[in-house]
């Protein structure tokens, strides 16, 4: 998923969330003043797995000014890949509904449904996993997104079949029995033992 921060609209509170995406994940944080970051994000930001950029809104801008200026710059980013998107997300995190209208003209000349806004990248990982999956459970994603930078660190190149099997199934044996079909047996152990605690509130049969 690619995440395009509104830093001067969200300030931290948009980054909540940061620490449960993995390198297939990247963020661009966009600013132009100097940002007031706590030292509990700042630890958040350097240990997470995702790519991360900082985009300074360039002075030449800033001297025009422009209110919208920072908007026009990340607006232009997500236009630029919007056409390569697929079934990747572009998330706009930021209060300004401002961006609707854009981000609903982007996928529909795109012809997608994958570029949304929401308030922190934590909100977006569960409405993004709401959207992309027709059978609602119990399982906290954010909880589920975390295990690929921990415990199932090594798996992250599997992390979309995985949580498409956690979240489309409704029992804890469901969920077993389709790992063990499309992992190999010592595969399945790791993976059913990381998903565990995540799954414990589904019914076992």
């Amino acid at each position: 998923m690619r995440f395009y921060i509104d830093f001067e609209n969200v300030g931290v509170s948009g980054l909540v969330g940061i620490d449960a995406l993995t390198d297939t994940d990247s963020v661009r944080i966009y600013y132009s003043n100097n940002p007031n970051v706590d030292m509990q994000t700042v630890e958040n930001i350097v240990h997470s797995s995702a790519k991360i950029q900082f985009i300074k809104l360039p002075d030449t801008l800033k001297m025009m000014n422009l209110s919208n200026a920072l908007d026009i710059v990340l607006l232009s980013d997500i236009s630029r890949i919007a056409a390569s998107l697929g079934s990747n997300y572009a998330v706009v995190i930021s209060y300004d509904k401002g961006f609707d209208a854009v981000i609903s003209e982007l996928n529909t000349t795109n012809k997608l449904d994958q570029i949304i806004r929401s308030d922190s990248i934590k909100s977006a990982l569960i409405q993004c996993s709401k959207k992309s999956t027709p059978v609602s459970n119990k399982v906290d994603a954010v909880a589920l997104n975390l295990l690929f930078s921990r415990s199932l660190s090594k798996y992250v190149q599997h992390k979309d079949k995985i949580i498409k099997i956690v979240q489309t199934s409704k029992t804890r044996c469901e969920i077993n029995n389709k790992v063990n079909q499309t992992f190999d047996c010592n595969q399945a152990k790791i993976i059913m033992s990381s998903l565990k605690p995540i799954i414990k509130c589904l019914p076992g049969q």
